[in-house]
């Protein structure tokens, strides 16, 4: 069976020959914008590490290609290449155990694999699901990792044999001592889906969730607090530091828009439990991306919309409440709250000044957006959104954005990722990916002042286009023309 990426040898409609042209045009006029970097892929998920080995940060980038890229930010060279999967590369999500890094990698092919960062080693890969292996993440506090799937299932693993693995054996063993044992036959392929993955040293499974009725796409955990004190008041909270009671909220989303609270925790025994607390429905379609942050939940979605919803911490059992929804002109595939950032927080506690206030967002019309939450529009109000009927309508074009302080144009593509990080200067960057295969890097600084630039597209008219391809095509001499068209006359 193969496979091919290339648009051309697909079947696609007029309409889509007409967009792939116009992202074509677009691609040649915007390829220097955004210090480019430029992958053999499609990037899927972007994960931001500082590297220890180098001053640099590092993107590691989960890539269409079956691959998972460690690409350097400053230089945008190629430090590592992982390849073992047999499907594009959906999720990324790190783990520390023994002191070494270690990088976990979900795909389409119904697994997901650790790697050692330092040596490349395969460790793990474990066939968590009967479908694509679309999120993970990781919950320190409980050693566990949680995989979501187009399965509609959300399933935990013990991350414990990680711990009891001889890592630096591995790493030191030849290459043929990480692959499966001879006499085991490798599953067979069926259809066009990607071929199935070979188990090697899989995770045990100690708990499935089961409740969403659509493919799982995003995953966020925030740990639950104990509930405040009689008498005293969010405000005041923050003079109070709260305990932590043990146990984890893990907020899912689905290609529906459906958002439910589990409440996950350990017994002194070490058996995982975990019980659905609440659910909610504030989008009309897909949520593409989810951050949690002090302000609250912020979620994009397909229904042209993000929305930011305040949580209960110290009751998953509370469903997440709206208090500000940002329509846009197009579906929302990522989003940015500056304040979430741990590039942002540690520039602003070293520079003694708050996050800035602002949200950046990426669209399917190709568009980043940056947000001045400081905006009176944009102020949060529960009230607001309540009385608001949501019905995913695409703001119309043209119409004045409130909050919206820059529309930048940089990718020929829908923009599907939103990072950020420091260089060695202590100068704040904005990274976003695109389905364009670029990574694209824009300084904060410029990115919130620089006046937008829009390019403006013109088309051919028909009789141009088949002129030339006439001109083209024609394999005759004039005097040749000239003959034919004679003869074409005396038939008349």
């Amino acid at each position: 069976m193969s496979y091919t990426t290339d648009e051309g040898n697909l079947f696609q409609s007029d309409a889509q020959h007409q967009q792939s042209a116009e992202r074509a045009a677009r691609a040649h006029l915007l390829a220097d914008r955004g210090n480019p970097i430029k992958l053999a892929s499609k990037p899927l998920r972007v994960v931001v590490r500082d590297s220890k080995a180098s001053d640099e940060p590092d993107a590691w980038v989960a890539e269409s290609g079956f691959v998972v890229r460690r690409v350097g930010l400053e230089s945008g060279k190629t430090k590592q290449l992982y390849r073992g999967h047999g499907g594009p590369v959906t999720s990324l999500a790190f783990h520390s155990s023994q002191g070494r890094e270690l990088v976990i990698s979900g795909s389409w092919d119904k697994s997901f694999r650790v790697w050692d960062v330092k040596t490349k080693t395969l460790l793990s890969t474990t066939v968590g699901h009967i479908d694509f292996v679309k999120t993970l993440l990781v919950l320190p506090s409980l050693n566990l990792l949680v995989t979501g799937s187009s399965d509609k299932d959300i399933r935990l693993w013990d991350l414990s044999l990680l711990d009891n693995l001889d890592i630096y054996a591995l790493a030191s063993a030849p290459v043929a001592s990480t692959s499966t044992a001879p006499d085991v036959a490798p599953p067979q392929q069926t259809g066009a889906a990607p071929p199935p993955a070979v188990a090697l040293r899989p995770l045990p499974c100690v708990l499935a969730l089961k409740g969403h009725v659509r493919p799982i796409e995003q995953l966020a955990a925030y740990p639950v607090l104990r509930p405040l004190p009689p008498g005293l008041s969010e405000d005041e909270a923050d003079e109070h530091p709260r305990e932590e009671t043990g146990t984890v909220a893990l907020v899912s989303a689905d290609s529906m828009g459906a958002l439910k609270v589990w409440e996950l925790s350990r017994t002194a025994e070490g058996a995982v439990k975990g019980e659905l607390r609440c659910e909610a429905r504030e989008h009309e379609l897909g949520v593409y991306d989810m951050s949690l942050g002090e302000a609250g939940l912020w979620t994009a979605s397909a229904d042209n919309s993000v929305l930011l919803s305040s949580l209960d911490r110290s009751s998953p059992s509370t469903p997440p409440t709206p208090i500000l929804r940002i329509p846009h002109p197009a579906q929302t595939r990522s989003l940015l709250p500056l304040s979430h950032t741990s590039a942002a927080c540690t520039l602003s506690l070293v520079r003694g000044v708050p996050p800035p206030p602002f949200l950046v967002t990426g669209a399917s019309d190709e568009l980043v957006r940056v947000w001045d939450l400081d905006c009176s529009a944009l102020d949060p109000s529960a009230s607001r959104e309540a009385q608001r009927a949501w019905r995913g309508v695409p703001v119309a074009p043209g119409t004045k954005l409130d909050g919206c302080v820059r529309a930048i144009e940089g990718h020929a593509h829908e923009v599907v990722q939103l990072c950020t990080y420091a260089d060695r200067a202590g100068e704040l960057w904005v990274l976003s990916a695109s389905l364009d295969a670029t990574l694209r890097r824009w300084k904060w600084s410029e990115m919130r002042d620089a006046p937008g630039e829009r390019l403006v597209l013109v088309p051919v008219e028909e009789e141009e286009q088949q002129a030339g391809a006439e001109e083209k095509e024609s394999l005759l001499t004039e005097e040749e023309e000239r003959e034919l068209a004679e003869l074409m006359g005396d038939d008349d």
